[in-house]
């Protein structure tokens, strides 16, 4: 019997403990916002714009913005993979910037075997595997070479962007619009679904399943468990036996097949075809870091901020076209709100990882 009266105030004071955790980190984003504002409007009337303008360019970002769910949700399908391609590495304490360039070569990998199957099954199978691939070339060249993650990526990134340039002007331009390539047959397109009120396309629900399955994988398994602890203190890990070189491996795998997927939904769900420039492709890959440090390191904080900030890069556009004001007006802004919003989180990650690092 006294057992139950203690039982119940413990679970009471996880509820309060909780209930404050939440209440903090709303308040966090809150003043993170507010305060990027009034930076953003303290520039603006440095650059010699109207006070008032600030508040019309930020009511058209908000409202333009979020209005269209199904255009909304489209558009942060792509940026939620290439958050997760940078997320997943980072919790063994690798930073992915290769994203960019395993998403090129998810995409044209997706494209060539839609064009050959018509199989959008095959085709993202192939987009993934491709990312993955990629992905491990970046860990090998750092676990057993010792090559540092970041440069390498860089060089990557900027080489296969010239190459997918090459093999796409080469071998996949359409002969009728040299332009672009050829479009995606309608067997291999991701479908949309009506539900009434949405028109929800297939890419955003194999995002939201990739950042479950990922949630599931490092909260709920033995093997996310061992990552998560290599990536906060390496020594500890190895001292409980786990293998951090194979830990390694296994996250930029992950990570690089997430960013493959991504180019594959971008082309078999949203795009259908590419340019000889990949402007339809350029830049989701460092788009997702920041993404992915406003989720907070979560896989499922990822997709609310991916949809979060795709909200802001629609906005964005809006402001150029409705306002005029020119991109780089819309990029400050932007700019300010992520770096605002993700300072918090660095500030308790960083604590979190030096407290560890002292035991």
């Amino acid at each position: 019997m006294s057992g139950k009266p203690g039982i119940l105030k413990k679970l009471f004071e996880n509820i309060a403990s909780r209930r404050r955790e939440y209440g903090l980190a709303l308040l966090e984003v809150s003043l993170s916002i507010l305060s990027s504002l009034i930076i953003t409007a303290f520039i603006m009337i440095l650059m010699g714009y109207p006070s008032d303008l600030s508040l019309v360019a930020y009511s058209v970002m908000f409202s333009k913005g979020f209005d269209n769910a199904s255009y909304l949700l489209s558009r942060a399908s792509p940026l939620i993979l290439t958050a997760l391609a940078f997320l997943y590495p980072s919790l063994t304490g690798l930073f992915n910037i290769g994203g960019e360039g395993q998403l090129y070569v998810g995409a044209i990998a997706s494209l060539i075997i839609a064009l050959y199957t018509g199989n959008s099954l095959l085709a993202l199978i192939a987009g993934g595997l491709a990312g993955a691939a990629l992905g491990m070339l970046l860990a090998v060249l750092r676990v057993y070479r010792n090559v540092n993650e970041v440069v390498a990526a860089i060089m990557i990134n900027w080489a296969l962007f010239n190459i997918s340039m090459f093999a796409i002007a080469t071998y996949l331009a359409d002969p009728s619009i040299p332009h672009l390539t050829r479009q995606v047959p309608d067997t291999a397109k991701l479908p949309l679904m009506d539900l009434g009120f949405l028109r929800l396309n297939t890419s955003f629900l194999v995002a939201l399943a990739a950042a479950i399955g990922g949630a599931f994988l490092f909260y709920r398994t033995r093997l996310g468990f061992a990552m998560r602890v290599s990536g906060l203190n390496p020594f500890a890990s190895m001292i409980a036996g786990f293998e951090n070189r194979k830990l390694m491996l296994t996250s930029f795998a992950l990570g690089g097949a997430m960013a493959g997927l991504g180019g594959s939904i971008l082309v078999l769900g949203i795009v259908h075809r590419l340019d000889t420039m990949m402007m339809s492709l350029y830049g989701y890959g460092f788009l997702g870091i920041g993404a992915s440090l406003l989720g907070r390191n979560n896989p499922i904080g990822v997709v609310v901020s991916s949809i979060f900030l795709s909200g802001l890069l629609i906005g964005g556009q809006w402001i150029e076209t409705r306002l005029g004001l020119p991109h780089q007006v819309a990029d400050l802004i932007i700019g300010i709100i992520v770096i605002s919003l993700a300072i918090p989180f660095a500030y308790h990650y960083m604590k979190a990882v030096l407290k560890v690092k002292r035991k």
